[in-house]
């Protein structure tokens, strides 16, 4: 559903007197679903996976990529686990929901897509 909005962004929607692109559209769709998810991360004040992406595999150890949502943050990790390792954290991102839009959409159409799906599965599991 979403890779065809997002195959056809260069495409603009003229809605009366303004025009908007198919870029802009998603993005503001993928705004309004953080602040949903947000919203349910409070209501059981619990954080919410929004995206987990494997980096790198080698034998027993992992380095993943974890997107999670709790209050009002999105916080992104990037972590090594496994075997003999005890779990590393080489990276952490701390953003708020407008700027995690932003630094996925930088970050190209497959994370969007990616962040979109796991959004509308947690928006149908948890409400």
């Amino acid at each position: 559903m979403y890779n065809t909005c997002l195959a056809r962004t260069s495409r603009k929607i003229k809605t009366g007197k303004e025009q908007i692109t198919l870029d802009g559209w998603v993005l503001e769709k993928f705004k309004e679903k953080l602040n949903k998810v947000v919203l349910t991360s409070n209501k059981i004040n619990l954080p919410i996976v929004i995206y987990k992406r494997t980096i790198e595999e080698k034998e027993d150890c992992i380095e993943e990529e974890i997107a999670s949502i709790s209050e009002k943050f999105v916080i992104v990790q990037i972590l090594t686990y496994g075997g003999f390792l005890p779990i590393t954290f080489h990276e952490q991102h701390i953003f708020n929901t407008e700027e995690f839009a932003l630094w996925v959409t930088k970050r190209g159409k497959t994370m969007m897509t990616l962040c979109l799906e796991n959004l509308d599965d947690v928006l149908a599991t948890k409400n």
